[in-house]
């Protein structure tokens, strides 16, 4: 069973997590009637936020967020679609987007507006609009870090119907500096939303390590164009106090009473019949084979040989002749998961590598990372030791550079990050799927970005045309390079 205890209250969450549009296609939709005003509790509508923006990291639906699929973690099954870098059937960047602009980000900053009314207490209220602003910061860091330049400064301006594009390096910065002021504005000697956040229940010193840990990050992000902000932005961020321990993970508490309460990953697999479609990927489940990795009985199930087997990447794979997935990965309780203690131990072993003054080793919080992980899908700290003693896993004896040790050991613990496992391979280089696992009809090589949604193209041409200006090659395509990729 999973490690976590499950003793956070779970709150019923009222069906407000579309308050702007459970419809809308693309960002210019939103401001449709900007004279509009919605009568909700600020806490209703931040939940719908929260809710709406941990659904979306967490759930694998191919028209919005097939990233596990991408990074070959999972693979597709009968529909070899997005395995095969085929985004346009689906539109999955125009799911992605619209996700979090309207679903996330628009109901987060109608939250804001409404706490005046709601909050009488001003030193609350001041740490609910920080706690608001932390979380409007990470839904912007995966659109920015998505996409490339994106609307910021306008994009939730109700009265702008055809926001213009921000540069992506300049709103990454921007979202520093966010941070920077919630680290300094949050006042711990008071809560903060209460069980309207079902992360943390309103903990402002849970929200400081996590604005401080988000903030190394993203500092890391962009370590390799600019390392010079990077390690003063990391050292920062390790000094205000990241997370220590899995007690500290940003997990968001799923309730299995009612479906739409549920983890989506659940909802659709399970309650939805669509677990045919999906099964390990090949690549993953070997990896984890010839490592002896305690996880692989965590994660999956055996196979009708009784012995453990993925899908090909990009191939027409048989879902009843392939392993599956444990029943507590989709098990209707079982939490999504923002921001964790692997990842952050994983940060500080590369900070290490980099030059970055921090407490420890390279080798002391890789091991951390590593036990972070295993402990939280269930394994024991005796597996993890002797985890620890393969040869293979070893820091100190393991195959290739940092990146690679690191890369390899993250994207196994990122087993249930969807869009994080992507990106740490497309930041770190490792696995390089375009050599060790190509997929059978890939239509490009390994993408580093989605493209614009194509909603965007028609409805708001003149911004949309000069993002794609700036991107390297001036196309809007998915092998363009993001500003901080070397």
């Amino acid at each position: 069973m999973h490690s976590l205890s499950y003793t956070r209250t779970a709150v019923f969450f009222i069906p407000l997590f579309m308050l702007v549009s459970s419809c809308t296609k693309n960002l210019t939709d939103f401001n449709d009637n900007p004279k509009a005003s919605l009568s909700a509790p600020s806490a209703s509508v931040f939940i719908a936020g929260e809710k709406s923006l941990v659904d979306l990291y967490t759930t694998e639906f191919w028209g919005s967020a097939p990233f596990r699929v991408v990074a070959q973690v999972w693979s597709e099954n009968t529909f070899a679609v997005e395995s095969n870098y085929n985004f346009a059937t689906n539109n999955a960047p125009g799911g992605w987007w619209t996700n979090i602009y309207t679903n996330a980000l628009s109901n987060l900053e109608q939250a804001k507006s409404l706490y005046p009314g709601d909050v009488q207490d001003t030193n609350v209220l001041r740490n609910d609009l920080i706690v608001t602003d932390i979380l409007e910061v990470y839904a912007y860091s995966l659109l920015v870090n998505t996409y490339g330049n994106i609307p910021y400064s306008q994009a939730l301006n109700r009265t702008i119907p055809f926001p213009a594009y921000d540069d992506a390096k300049t709103v990454e910065y921007d979202l520093l500096t966010r941070l920077d002021t919630a680290i300094a504005g949050l006042n711990t000697a008071y809560g903060s939303l209460g069980n309207a956040d079902q992360i943390y229940q309103g903990n402002t010193t849970q929200w400081k390590k996590f604005a401080a840990t988000l903030k190394l990050k993203l500092a890391l992000l962009i370590a390799d164009t600019d390392p010079s902000t990077a390690a003063t932005k990391a050292q920062q961020a390790i000094a205000t106090g990241v997370f220590q321990s899995n007690a500290d993970n940003a997990v968001f508490v799923y309730d299995a009473s009612a479906v739409v309460n549920s983890n989506p990953l659940w909802q659709d697999l399970i309650n939805g019949a669509n677990l045919h479609y999906y099964s390990p990927s090949s690549l993953f489940i070997t990896t984890l084979q010839s490592w002896n990795d305690p996880r692989l009985p965590l994660l999956f199930t055996t196979d009708p040989n009784s012995g453990y087997s993925g899908g090909i990447a990009g191939g027409g794979n048989s879902s009843t002749e392939l392993s599956s997935f444990s029943s507590q990965w989709l098990a209707p309780a079982y939490p999504g998961d923002l921001l964790d203690y692997s990842e952050t131990a994983f940060l500080l072993a590369e900070a290490t590598e980099r030059g970055i003054p921090t407490a420890g080793t390279a080798a002391v919080y890789y091991d951390s990372a590593i036990s972070a992980s295993i402990q939280f899908w269930g394994g024991s700290y005796p597996q993890v030791l002797t985890y620890l003693a393969e040869p293979t896993v070893n820091y100190g004896s393991a195959a290739g550079p940092w990146r690679q040790k690191i890369g390899y050991q993250k994207w196994i613990a990122f087993a249930n990050r969807n869009w994080d496992s992507w990106t740490e391979i497309r930041r770190l280089g490792y696995p390089d799927i375009n050599t060790v696992s190509p997929p059978v009809a890939a239509v490009s090589q390994f993408p580093l970005r989605f493209y614009y949604p194509p909603a965007e193209q028609t409805s708001n041409t003149t911004h949309w045309t000069a993002a794609v200006r700036a991107l390297p090659g001036g196309a809007d395509v998915v092998s363009a390079k993001l500003f901080w990729m070397p």
